[in-house]
């Protein structure tokens, strides 16, 4: 799984798939999940790298999301932030899944 995303097959793409993989297996651990956010920022520059994301979108909500971990720094946060600075679609669909989730974890109102 590791050489899948830093291998030299990738041409210039980051295997996202392989990638929300790895930080997913790794959560607990804060270190790997920052350097996979480092890694995928450095890359964020380059045409196409973030191809395929939008389909691993839901899940990455759901970590950012649910994931109780008790880091110093947002990191999860940061890496959808860097993605949404390359993708105003991303950036879109990941606002609507994040107001939602307010609206549902709201208490609501008795009449």
């Amino acid at each position: 799984l590791v050489n899948d995303v830093f291998g030299k097959d990738n041409q210039d793409k980051v295997p996202m798939e392989k990638v929300i993989m790895l930080i997913w297996q790794f959560r607990d651990d804060p270190s790997v999940v920052q350097f996979m956010a480092r890694f995928v920022a450095k890359y964020a520059s380059h045409r196409g790298v973030f191809d395929g994301i939008e389909f691993y979108l839901p899940q990455l909500a759901h970590m950012i999301i649910h994931l109780e971990a008790s880091w110093d720094d947002a990191i999860l946060e940061r890496f959808a932030l860097v993605i949404s600075q390359h993708s105003l679609h991303f950036a879109l669909q990941f606002n609507w899944i994040l107001q939602g989730a307010i609206e549902d974890y709201q208490p609501e109102a008795p009449n």
